[in-house]
């Protein structure tokens, strides 16, 4: 929550750096986004239409143009936002340059008000930490993360506690380094969605949802036949010149499509469901699959008389 007293105005969160503040009766409380995932009415209001403009600002600073004359970040503005999204509640977007200047996502880099009066704040590349934060609960998580990163470059204050032994993450189910790539690709091809169900497929395996994991693995499956010229996943099995290994993952990727049609259409009845985590094929298959895509994604034509 953040705190007014006077004319100062402080931000606490529950992934505040470690700092101590003292509240007195006289200050006055304010929400965070992160109050929504404790007060599911406040979702419409305040944290649907944050993670919708969070995931458009994301867009717009990808898109910015890049310029090696000018040092100055691109901005935007609130009508750039409610242009993006009309559909914002007014009352939200009143509240909005506070809402981004305490928002730990947001709150990196300057803003001001033009001769005209008209608010701005400039677009910076830290948003693009919260690409994969999809809903409240990653958010928060990923902004945890951040904070925590950054408490961790505090300097150590004498006679600690010795750190534990760190344990290494798990990597990501999709290797990051190719979803890269695939980004990065020159195709005649667009590969915008693929990215993006890979990306979330990512989110939700570190989530541990099985049910979003299945559905978003049958997806790509569905997706990907037109980078090897089929039309259904069956022929990429059958007709693409795979290595006796490959061969071997995309085939058992073919007969996950029975699990994931039973996420996708088993009807509701007495029995309970038994789909968990465990019934996910194993990473290699799949990064062996996009690798496929990626070599085998067509180059954009060249216009003919070009060299």
């Amino acid at each position: 929550m953040t705190h007014r007293r006077g004319a100062g105005r402080r931000l606490i969160t529950p992934c505040s750096p470690v700092r101590s503040h003292h509240i007195t009766d006289d200050d006055r409380p304010a929400l965070t986004v992160a109050a929504s995932l404790h007060l599911p009415e406040l979702q419409p209001y305040i944290g649907e239409p944050f993670l919708q403009t969070l995931h458009t600002l994301v867009a717009l600073q990808r898109n910015a143009p890049v310029s090696t004359q000018d040092a100055t970040k691109p901005r935007y503005t609130l009508a750039d936002i409610a242009g993006a999204l009309p559909g914002l509640p007014k009352d939200f977007l009143a509240r909005l340059p506070d809402i981004l200047r305490l928002e730990p996502a947001t709150w990196v880099g300057s803003s001001g008000t033009t001769e005209e009066g008209i608010w701005w704040r400039e677009l910076d590349r830290e948003l693009r930490k919260y690409r994969e934060a999809t809903d409240l609960e990653q958010y928060v998580r990923t902004t945890s993360r951040l904070i925590t990163e950054m408490a961790g470059e505090l300097p150590v204050p004498a006679q600690t506690a010795p750190a534990p032994f760190p344990v290494p993450a798990p990597g990501s189910y999709v290797d990051e380094g190719l979803i890269a790539d695939l980004e990065a690709k020159d195709t005649a091809l667009r590969v915008d969605k693929l990215v993006a169900l890979a990306c979330e497929l990512n989110t939700n395996h570190a989530a541990e949802n099985p049910y979003a994991c299945q559905m978003l693995l049958r997806a790509i499956l569905d997706h990907v036949p037109p980078a090897f010229g089929q039309s259904a996943f069956q022929g990429v099995v059958a007709s693409f010149p795979w290595g006796r290994t490959d061969k071997a993952y995309v085939k058992k990727l073919a007969e996950f499509r029975n699990s994931a049609d039973d996420v996708l259409h088993r009807q509701i009845s007495t029995q309970p469901s038994r789909i968990d985590m465990h019934d996910l094929p194993p990473r290699a298959y799949v990064n062996a699959l996009l690798q496929g895509v990626l070599v085998n994604l067509p180059g954009i034509p060249q216009p003919q008389g070009s060299q």
